[in-house]
């Protein structure tokens, strides 16, 4: 089912579906025939007072900021939650946010009360 409905998302040009069905299919260990064509780079989502992150790290920071745990996150996105960890890690280096809550905080453009 999985394979079937990979090919019709891929026949439709379905981006996002197709990344979750290949995730899908890679974390159940079901192997799919790789793509005809490399896939396009989606562009990073918008997020204020963020630049230069992965559309991996922009998903994880969208999940962060809604409040999400990196238990939460992990299921989600079909990772481990060191994964998680990993790229929070990563991310909190790019921006220079000292930790996720002050990560959050300027993803979702909201300034630091003194």
């Amino acid at each position: 089912m999985i394979r079937r409905g990979l090919d019709i998302a891929e026949h439709l040009g379905a981006a996002p579906l197709t990344r979750a069905l290949r995730d899908l299919a890679r974390y159940a260990r079901i192997p799919v025939p790789d793509a005809d064509l490399a896939p396009t780079p989606e562009p990073t989502p918008d997020i204020p007072g963020i630049a230069g992150l992965t559309p991996r790290e922009s998903e994880i920071v969208e999940r962060l900021v809604a409040g999400r745990t990196y238990r939460e996150i992990a299921s989600e996105l079909f990772l481990s939650e060191k994964t998680v960890s990993s790229h929070i890690s990563n991310i909190l280096r790019k921006t220079g946010a000292s930790n996720r809550i002050d990560l959050a905080r300027r993803a979702s453009g909201v300034s630091r009360r003194s």
